[in-house]
C-alpha cells in the first residue's frame, strides 16, 4: 500500500480530502500539535514542526509520496508568511530528498496567477502574478519543485487550487470553484499518476465559466472532474461587483482578510 505523509492533513481541506480517500492508503499525519478528533483507518500522527527539517525527515522514512497542505492560508505580513510557507515548504522538499521520498502533492493556489485580467483563460505556461503575501510563497513553492525535480529527480504535481468548497458562494467562485469530490479525486489522482515528473495542474471543477485552460494538466494525471458550479449560479451571492483580475478584492492593495 503507497504510504502517504499529509502536512496540513488536520486543516479545512486535508480534513476533506482524508475522508474521502480514506482506506487507500498508509497514511502519516504531521501536525504541529495533538488534536482530540479520531484518526481515520490506516492512520498514525506524528507531531513536528515545518520549520523542523530533522523531525520532517524522521517522518518522511518510507513515505512515497507527501502531500503537502500545509501553511499559512490566511493573507497576514511577509515574516509570518516566509516561516512556514516558504522555510516550510523548502524544509519538505530537502526532507524528501534526503529521505528519498519519490513525489510531492503541492498544494499552491489560485493567488500565484490572481493579476491576470478577468474572463482571460490562462494555461499553466503563463508567467505567474500572485496577488498576495500568500500568492507569492506559493510560486516559491512552485519553483522549488520544479528544482528538486530538475536536480534530484523529486517528481512534484502542483495543484493551483480554486476555492474549495461545499459549493460556490460568488461570481468569482463560477469560475474558481472546486468541489469536495472533485477535490479528493484531484489529490488522488496527483498521488497516484504514472509518468509524473513536474506538473502545475488547476485544482478546479469543470465550470461553465472557468478561466483556466485546464485540460493539459489535468490529462498529465488522468484527472476528470464532473461537478459544475454553473449548476449553483442561481444562489451566488451578487451584491458585489463582478471581478476584474482573476484575484478578485484579494488583488486590492489594503487587503488584508482572510483567503478562506
Amino acid at each position: 500500500m503507497t504510504r502517504v505523509l499529509y502536512t496540513g492533513g488536520r486543516g479545512r481541506m486535508g480534513q476533506v480530502i482524508r475522508e474521502h480517500l480514506q482506506g487507500r492508503y498508509d497514511v502519516v499525519l504531521y501536525s504541529r500539535e495533538a488534536h482530540d478528533t479520531a484518526l481515520l483507518s490506516g492512520e498514525q500522527e506524528v507531531l513536528g514542526d515545518l520549520t523542523d527539517l530533522e523531525a520532517l525527515t524522521r517522518a518522511c522514512e518510507n513515505v512515497d509520496v507527501i502531500v503537502h497542505l500545509g501553511a499559512v492560508t490566511d493573507e497576514t505580513s511577509y515574516p509570518e508568511i516566509e516561516q512556514t510557507n516558504i522555510r516550510g515548504t523548502y524544509n519538505v522538499y530537502e526532507a524528501a530528498r534526503c529521505a528519498g521520498v519519490r513525489r510531492v502533492v503541492y498544494a499552491s493556489t489560485n493567488h500565484a496567477v490572481g493579476f491576470y485580467p478577468a474572463q482571460q483563460r490562462i494555461d499553466e505556461n503563463v508567467v505567474p502574478r500572485p496577488d498576495t503575501y500568500y500568492g507569492l510563497s506559493k510560486v516559491f513553492g512552485e519553483a522549488c519543485a520544479r528544482l528538486y525535480y530538475d536536480k534530484w529527480g523529486i517528481e512534484s504535481v502542483c495543484l493551483r487550487i480554486g476555492t474549495f468548497r461545499p459549493a460556490p458562494e460568488d461570481v468569482r467562485q463560477l469560475a474558481l470553484w472546486l468541489s469536495w469530490p472533485d477535490g479528493a479525486e484531484l489529490v488522488r489522482c496527483a498521488i497516484e499518476a504514472t509518468g509524473v515528473g513536474y506538473e502545475i495542474v488547476y485544482g478546479c471543477s469543470a465550470n461553465t465559466d472557468g478561466w483556466w485552460d485546464a485540460d493539459k494538466g489535468w490529462q498529465s494525471i488522468g484527472f476528470q472532474p464532473r461537478d459544475n458550479a454553473a449548476d449553483h449560479a442561481n444562489a451566488v451571492d451578487r451584491t458585489a461587483p463582478p471581478p476584474t483580475l482573476h484575484g478578485g478584492a484579494f488583488a486590492d492593495v489594503d487587503y488584508r482578510g482572510g483567503l478562506w
